[in-house]
């Protein structure tokens, strides 16, 4: 059984008076969704001890465009219908490219990150339907893809042709002496295609991650993780450089890469990437150490709780209304995503962008304001003024994607929601994602007194921590202090983690080049030992 936490009920009595006082501006943007803005705080315990925030209201919902409530009304778990509503996000993003928001003098897209929380069997696959939303647009461009390597083939031949006639003409020429390569050089080689695809595959390398990125130019890529221990699990080597690119995807910062294989060399200026994965805490612990990670911020966040009892409502009734729902919604985005290709190649400044007034920015500027000062007095030691921040942006690329949906809602055509290049949002939309934001305050608070070192500390003390575990959580390269400081968050003394190191360079999973440094081993790069 679920319970209100006594704890957090109190916590929330002692917060509404000075909630009138020093933060009206909570009690009016919640206004209309929730009867009192601290009923969102309400958290409930779940089976396994995980504190999450409560579902979000239905009023909250039910005033969302249609092709968000269409998908949602399937789902009738509150829980499960909050979690799509957070995965749901990145997956609409990802399909409008060609569409701008402004923040702190630069234009962003719509690129967000997701990770859904939750212990299993608890009910977070169901964001793989979700995934499939754009499942239509990846077809088309895998199929452009194709085609232009076809395409790169048939040139390739007709060089090839037209350079071994020339070099037969050269060759019955003995008036002069002509050099072959020469006449092979008049006409320009082709140059392959790189291949592109909208979704990326969750098992690859991060180099080919680099390729994909650069090959798809302006477009956002879109990356959906059913399991984060897929991550977790996968090569260090292979994988070293991912966290990486994702940090810079965030705010779309320039990457650079460089490998000896073929002479690849990317550098991709703007990195745009919709990232979706689900996740159990341990992974999610792996994958973000702690909040120092850094990582952490760039996400957000749902929480989902366990159940205590679980039901299969999925008949064929059900299953056939969600195939449906699905497949007109998946065809309205894939059309709205062709009609935003009408900006293919236009300076940025052209393109689609969100235009807030300065009443409405001035709006939001006094809700961070109040908000960060809110987190303060509630969670003082728990890091959230930075994700908080980072929040903003992905408050305008939410209010974006809302206000291009209600704009479709009463649009004949898809080209009739961008025909206007200035894309305005209402007070009533701009409350709702104000509302929002708090609430996945609420949901990053929650998640972030689990990644506390601290916390992990005393979770771990004492536990059997194995030289694979420890492994996971050390970079590729790294000296013993450095090991053992990240062993003493685990709670692992110094003397174990030197048993630890050697027993991973005596199983060539590490090399101590000399001593006291150490560098991990690729798989392919392990020596395979004799026999005995």
């Amino acid at each position: 059984m679920t319970k209100v936490s006594s704890q957090t009920v109190s916590f929330t009595d002692t917060l509404r008076e000075e909630q009138q006082e020093r933060f009206p501006l909570l009690s009016e943007v919640t206004k209309g969704y929730v009867a009192d803005p601290l009923a969102l705080m309400r958290t409930m315990d779940d089976e396994d001890g995980i504190t999450v925030p409560c579902a979000l209201p239905d009023s909250m919902w039910q005033s969302l465009p249609k092709m968000i409530r269409d998908v949602l009304a399937l789902y009738e778990d509150p829980d499960i219908r909050t979690m799509l509503l957070a995965a749901m996000m990145p997956t609409l993003g990802s399909a409008m490219s060609n569409v701008r928001v402004r923040h702190e003098r630069k234009l962003y897209s719509l690129g967000m990150m997701h990770i859904c929380v939750g212990p299993s069997a608890s009910g977070k696959g169901a964001v793989g339907d979700v995934a499939s939303l754009v499942s239509d647009i990846n077809e088309i461009v895998c199929a452009e893809s194709a085609q232009e390597m076809a395409d790169y083939r048939k040139r390739l031949k007709r060089y090839a042709r037209l350079s071994k006639q020339r070099e037969g003409e050269a060759r019955r020429d003995t008036s002069q002496l002509i050099d072959i390569n020469d006449i092979a050089e008049e006409v320009d080689e082709p140059q392959p295609p790189l291949r592109r695809t909208h979704s990326l595959p969750a098992k690859t390398t991060a180099a080919n991650y680099y390729k994909l990125l650069y090959a798809n130019g302006p477009y956002i890529s879109y990356l959906f993780v059913p399991e984060l221990a897929e991550l977790n699990a996968a090569d260090r080597t292979a994988f070293g450089d991912f966290k990486y690119m994702m940090l810079a995807a965030q705010n779309e910062e320039t990457l650079h890469t460089a490998r000896k294989t073929d002479d690849e060399d990317y550098r991709i200026e703007r990195t745009r990437l919709a990232f979706v994965a689900t996740g159990t805490m341990s992974a999610v612990q792996v994958f973000i150490p702690n909040l120092e990670d850094g990582l952490s911020t760039r996400f957000i966040y749902h929480n989902l709780p366990g159940k205590s009892t679980m039901r299969d409502e999925m008949d064929e009734a059900t299953a056939e209304a969600m195939n449906i729902v699905y497949g007109n919604q998946r065809e309205r985005l894939t059309a709205l995503w062709e009609a935003l290709r009408v900006y293919d190649g236009k300076p940025e400044e052209e393109l689609p962008r969100l235009m807030l007034s300065n009443e409405q920015r001035e709006y939001i500027n006094k809700f961070y304001s109040q908000l960060l000062s809110f987190i303060t007095i509630i969670s003082p030691e728990n890091g959230l003024r930075s994700p908080i921040v980072r929040s903003r942006l992905n408050l305008y690329r939410m209010l974006m994607i809302i206000a291009l949906l209600r704009r479709y809602d009463g649009a004949v055509t898809a080209e009739e929601v961008v025909a206007d290049t200035v894309i305005t949002i209402d007070d009533d939309d701009l409350r709702w994602g104000l509302t929002y934001i708090f609430y996945l305050t609420m949901q990053t608070s929650s998640l972030y007194s689990r990644l506390r070192p601290e916390e992990k500390k005393e979770r771990k003390q004492g536990a059997k921590i194995s030289p694979l575990f420890l492994l996971q959580m050390l970079p590729n390269q790294f000296t013993t202090a450095e090991a053992e400081k990240i062993g003493k968050e685990l709670g692992i003394s110094p003397r174990t983690i030197s048993k630890h190191l050697n027993t991973l360079v005596s199983n060539d999973s590490l090399k101590r080049p000399y001593n006291g440094h150490y560098v991990k081993v690729g798989k392919k790069d392990k020596k395979t030992k004799p026999a005995a």
